[in-house]
């Protein structure tokens, strides 16, 4: 008992030992002085350090912190292979899920031979005040530890890197909209002149019936536009670019251009130009566009037309090539009447200078009838890509096969395949027919096969019926024209001479 005394005793004088130094340091050193002693060590570490340290917090005071966002959608894209433990979130509106580090996780990456180390620092917040906007109960950001020798480096273009990286993400992750022009011009809630709604085709250039080296090209010819930034303001032009499909219907226009889309992960403007009233509004339409987007006119040659321009005068300025364009209302139209746009204006919307105002877009005509366009839309410049969208070939036809019957090359009996490469092109089908005989018999796939070697045979047997009938209706005409059939020109000819012999002799 009297050991247990003399121990409390003894810790409770050590106690007031410890307070009373306490106190004395304090007159001592007083708070400004320890201050003061801190940060001259802390300076004193840094000077001798390697390193340096920045912090991107969440919220730079009142506002979201930007930089933390793009940041934080960055590291996403590669901390799934490098982190042990992981955070897994889904933004609104995404398909996509996308991984982050843990609070208080770190990893490294490197930027041009430089190695920098990412730490995700979550802290609790004290106790806040009453505010007009309360703030989140945690307090989270990145601290960002570099070499001294590489910051020029780093906060310069890696920074820029990590910007443009995360804005590719967010595009990706994002659900595609697919945007078209008002009715009659007028503005939507927010005061656009677009209303959108959300893009799920299912086209890619996998499944898309076309021949390989076609479509390589083609995705060849997209990737290095895309990637082009540097290149088109290096060679002083416009970031965008022209495309023209033209074929008959049902060979995949729509579909090329949804792969397009999905492909570079852009959105669609659907151009509707029977609903445009004049140049202003059509060039208001081309400045309400974003970047990264495809904008489309389908069927140019139905929705404008250019074959009863009105005529003017030709001169050393004006080759013929900026004529008034007609553009009637359509069928539904309220007030019945006609509006009109200019061949002018619908060049400076692709190739003006209206057309630069803004970045990587995509302009996009179809037609099923290309020789009734305008030579001034097809040159270079406009449309700078013509891509002829044919009838289904025996290499699209495979495509076509797999994608409805699940049939590989090797899936098909040998005879078939040989029948199959033999009438195909003879045929002249569209995918769009050959996919409707698949789609409707995809349960009974040897009866899909021989059902569609037999409207392929069927077709080839009418167009060679027609060909010998056209053949034969030539032959009549040209033996009715020729002399030896006695044609009737000859016998009105000698007529009107008699006619003329009898008039003299009056």
């Amino acid at each position: 008992m009297n050991m247990m005394t003399e121990y409390w005793s003894s810790l409770a004088s050590l106690l007031g030992v410890l307070a009373f130094c306490q106190s004395l340091l304090q007159l001592v050193f007083p708070p400004e002085l320890r201050f003061l002693c801190l940060r001259f060590l802390n300076r004193l570490f840094h000077l001798f350090s390697s390193y340096c340290y920045f912090d991107i917090t969440e919220i730079d005071g009142v506002c979201t912190n930007e930089l933390y966002n793009a940041v934080q959608l960055y590291l996403s894209s590669f901390v799934s292979n490098n982190g042990n433990r992981l955070s897994l979130t889904r933004a609104l509106n995404s398909t996509a899920t996308t991984f982050g580090l843990s609070n208080n996780d770190c990893i490294f990456d490197t930027f041009g031979g430089a190695t920098v180390l990412w730490e995700h620092v979550v802290i609790q917040r004290q106790s806040q005040a009453l505010t007009w906007r309360p703030l989140p109960e945690e307090k989270r950001g990145f601290t960002l530890r570099i070499k001294k020798k590489d910051k020029s480096l780093i906060l310069h273009s890696y920074l820029d890197y990590i910007m443009e990286k995360s804005d590719e993400i967010r595009r990706k992750n994002r659900d595609r909209l697919l945007y078209t022009n008002t009715r009659g011009g007028s503005l939507d809630s927010r005061g656009h002149p677009w209303e959108s709604v959300l893009f799920k085709h299912p086209s890619t250039f996998d499944t898309l019936a076309m021949h390989p080296v076609k479509k390589q090209e083609i995705m060849d010819d997209l990737r290095d536009f895309a990637d082009g930034q540097s290149f088109y303001h290096k060679t002083g032009r416009a970031w965008k670019r022209g495309y023209l499909l033209y074929g008959p219907p049902g060979t995949g226009k729509s579909s090329m251009i949804a792969a397009m889309a999905n492909y570079l992960s852009y959105d669609i403007y659907d151009l509707e130009l029977t609903e445009v009233h004049n140049n202003s509004e059509l060039r208001n339409l081309l400045m309400k566009t974003s970047s990264k987007s495809i904008i489309v006119i389908e069927d140019i040659d139905c929705s404008v037309n250019l074959t009863n321009r009105k005529k003017k005068k030709k001169n050393k300025y004006n080759k013929g090539d900026y004529c008034d364009l007609e553009t009637s209302r359509g069928a539904g139209d309220e007030d019945g009447g006609n509006s009109t746009i200019t061949l002018s204006g619908l060049l400076n919307f692709t190739d003006g200078l209206w057309s630069c105002c803004g970045s990587e877009r995509i302009f996009v005509f179809t037609t099923n009838h290309i020789e009734e366009l305008d030579p001034a839309l097809l040159r270079r410049g406009r449309m700078d890509m013509h891509i002829y969208m044919s009838y289904c070939s025996y290499p699209a036809l495979q495509i076509l096969l797999k994608n409805y019957l699940g049939y590989e090359e090797t899936g098909l009996d040998s005879a078939d395949l040989k029948q199959l490469a033999e009438v195909v092109d003879k045929a002249e089908m569209t995918p769009a027919d050959i996919s409707e005989i698949l789609i409707k018999n995809r349960r009974h796939k040897h009866k899909a096969v021989s059902e569609l070697l037999e409207a392929m045979k069927t077709r080839v047997e009418r167009k060679l019926k027609r060909g010998s009938l056209r053949q034969e209706t030539e032959e009549e005409k040209r033996a009715l024209e020729s002399p030896e059939g006695g044609s009737e020109s000859d016998f009105e000819q000698s007529c009107k001479k008699e006619e003329e012999i009898e008039e003299k002799m009056k």
